[in-house]
């Protein structure tokens, strides 16, 4: 079961995939979100790269976000969400490796756009306001407490434990807390 954290987590991620903001997230959000992405990096609609990405979040529809539809409306509200990546993501222990990890590389290699293997500020910075709606003082701050080792840029590992944390961690004090920008106060 979730802690208040992990509901604030998903609450947090609900709203910046919720791109039409209508209190569901469908195919129609992903597909919007996939192209702001790779629109942001300057991918030709038809490129490897933009199929890479719209192929890795149809996947993450198909396999992850869709099974969480309780009602077979092909839509998920908040309570679905959060319900469904506890149980797809959060609580099994292969769940983040399976679901979640084959997006974070596609983004990763997106954000490369110089191909030196390091994900540099701007690179996070376009992408986290292209596709999550972040502003630059929040993804910057973001940034700044995902490079756990603090040499300006981001390695595979570095995003990969962001993520793993974002998703599966209970703690207040991960950085990985900050994937997407400053958790919205308690309610």
């Amino acid at each position: 079961m979730l802690n208040d954290l992990q509901l604030r987590k998903m609450a947090h991620l609900f709203a910046l995939l919720d791109v039409d903001d209508d209190g569901v997230i469908d195919k129609m959000d992903y597909t919007a979100s996939a192209d702001r992405l790779v629109n942001a990096f300057g991918f030709a609609p038809g490129s490897t790269e933009s199929q890479r990405v719209r192929a890795q979040y149809a996947r993450l529809w198909d396999e992850v976000t869709l099974p969480m539809d309780t009602n077979g409306d092909e839509r998920v509200d908040r309570t679905e969400f959060t319900t469904g990546f506890d149980r797809f993501v959060t609580q099994p222990e292969e769940g983040y490796l399976r679901h979640i990890a084959p997006v974070a590389d596609a983004f990763y290699d997106l954000m490369d756009t110089d191909g030196d293997g390091r994900i540099t500020r701007t690179e996070y910075l376009r992408m986290a306001g292209s596709a999550f709606r972040m502003s630059e003082a929040n993804s910057l701050s973001a940034f700044e407490r995902l490079d756990l080792d603090g040499n300006g840029s981001l390695s595979r590992q570095e995003l990969h434990r962001a993520n793993e944390q974002f998703f599966r961690s209970p703690d207040a004090q991960a950085p990985g807390n900050w994937l997407f920008g400053p958790l919205p106060p308690r309610t």
